[in-house]
């Protein structure tokens, strides 16, 4: 079945799913969430809106089918969402500080450029600004080091570039993110 409004049909086998709102009123309005095969992504029409009585004061309703062609075409758009989001996370993992990192330093006054740390700690610390300002509750991110001396150097992890070479994830670990991705953004779409 499809959306129904003023009798006529509209959004044929693109219905994935019906949500509802209940307002403190008790009037509930409802939604068809529909795939629009053009944008590739979900639209949300209100069908529905129905009053502490029970009845329907749009005259519309919907129920939720979906045809092969479009479940394939979320399928597709899912896949490439996981592909951009797996890409992102494997360089978010590369420039990330951790313990044990070799890094350099590539900003800053205290500590010269190009200077060669190892990171013994990363932690939060409050900024400037949220001391000053009780209501204000900014964090940034602190990397304890040592320097070519073994001295300790204390300093924000945005002034550290990671130099050491970290290994790439193998088209294994690339396709099980992938599915996993794909399956819990499927689950939430249609749930």
């Amino acid at each position: 079945m499809a959306v129904y409004m003023d009798g006529k049909e509209s959004y044929k086998g693109q219905v994935i799913k019906i949500d509802t709102h209940m307002w403190m009123d008790g009037m509930e309005d409802e939604f068809a969430v529909v795939w629009d095969m053009d944008e590739h992504n979900t639209k949300r029409i209100q069908v529905g809106y129905y009053g502490s009585d029970g009845r329907n004061l749009m005259d519309g309703y919907a129920k939720a089918d979906m045809s092969v062609e479009v479940k394939k075409d979320i399928l597709r758009t899912l896949k490439k969402e996981a592909k951009a989001d797996f890409a992102n996370s494997v360089v978010k993992y590369k420039r990330e500080i951790r313990k044990g990192s070799n890094v350099e330093v590539i900003r800053g006054r205290k500590v010269k450029k190009g200077t060669r740390l190892e990171v013994f700690w990363v932690g939060d610390k409050e900024t400037y600004r949220s001391k000053q300002y009780s209501w204000m509750h900014e964090t940034e991110k602190i990397a304890g080091c040592y320097d070519e001396n073994g001295e300790k150097v204390w300093i924000k992890a945005e002034y550290l570039k990671v130099i050491d070479k970290i290994e790439s994830p193998n088209a294994y670990q690339r396709n099980q993110y992938i599915k996993e991705s794909v399956r819990k953004m499927y689950i939430n779409l249609v749930r």
